[in-house]
């Protein structure tokens, strides 16, 4: 098995994968509103906190979910 077929395996992997792709359509999308920067930076901090959601719902540890989504614990704290 290849290591990108064994990433795509993993759901933690899917799961970050698929946000990080929805973050960017979204910075696009809210990019042409606001000025691309500040579209961007705001889609990808409400995909950040969606993925993190996902995860700690799938039983990481809100450590896991830190380093998978470059959130601080804090952040992380305020979602449970």
């Amino acid at each position: 098995m290849k290591l990108s077929e064994e990433r795509y395996d993993n759901p933690a992997y899917r799961d970050i994968k698929n946000s990080t792709d929805t973050a960017k359509e979204e910075g696009w999308k809210e990019g042409w509103k606001e000025g691309w920067k500040e579209g961007w930076k705001e889609g990808i901090a409400k995909e950040k906190l969606a993925t993190a959601k996902r995860l700690l719902g799938m039983g990481l540890t809100q450590e896991q979910v830190a380093k998978g989504t470059d959130l601080s614990i804090e952040d992380i704290e305020r979602l449970v």
